[in-house]
């Protein structure tokens, strides 16, 4: 292609390219939109936890059942409620609306389904399990249970039972631990 040939066609690409800008630049500009939305959400899990203790999940001790001191002698049936151990008692505290269940197995010395402490010298005093929160509902050795465990951080619900025979116990400290796991 001679010269000047290639010289018209290249002016009449660089006229066509300014017109083709020239329509750019006079159109109207886009309309941007100044109200628009996003979601927000947020989802709550029931749980529970160990008030003043939220990271620990072994180990945790509830409290203790303490029946106290009697004599050898003594017969009947002694009551205690779940209370603090050594100064503390770890308390359950859940997510309003949580259904929570209960598993107390039978202890380190039951028999038969039978809970009892032991003097360590063969010698045993048979005792029961009850929730306080359910009409005193026996707690049958690895069954669950459900109960109420609200907001507010709390103890357990428990009472316990020891039977006295009065004839025939070795004199000295009884004693017994139990596991509970607490599900929901």
């Amino acid at each position: 292609m001679p010269p000047t040939a290639l010289l018209r066609t290249v002016a009449r690409l660089l006229a066509g390219l300014g017109a083709s800008m020239a329509g750019v630049a006079n159109a109207p500009a886009a309309t941007i939109p100044t109200g628009a939305t996003f979601a927000v959400g947020a989802t709550v899990q029931n749980g529970c936890l160990v008030a003043g203790s939220p990271g620990q999940t072994t180990g945790l001790v509830f409290g203790a059942l303490n029946f106290g001191s009697f004599s050898a002698l003594s017969a009947g049936i002694q009551s205690a409620a779940l209370g603090p151990s050594g100064g503390s008692q770890a308390l359950l505290q859940c997510t309003a609306g949580t259904s929570v269940q209960l598993t107390i197995d039978g202890g380190l010395h039951a028999l038969s389904g039978q809970r009892r402490l032991s003097n360590g010298n063969g010698y045993y005093l048979p005792y029961s399990l009850v929730l306080s929160t359910l009409g005193n509902l026996p707690v049958t050795p690895g069954l669950p249970i459900g109960v109420n465990i609200g907001s507010t951080p709390q103890p357990l619900p428990l009472q316990g039972t020891v039977l006295l025979p009065g004839l025939g116990v070795a004199a000295g400290t009884y004693s017994d631990t139990v596991q509970v796991t607490v599900s929901w």
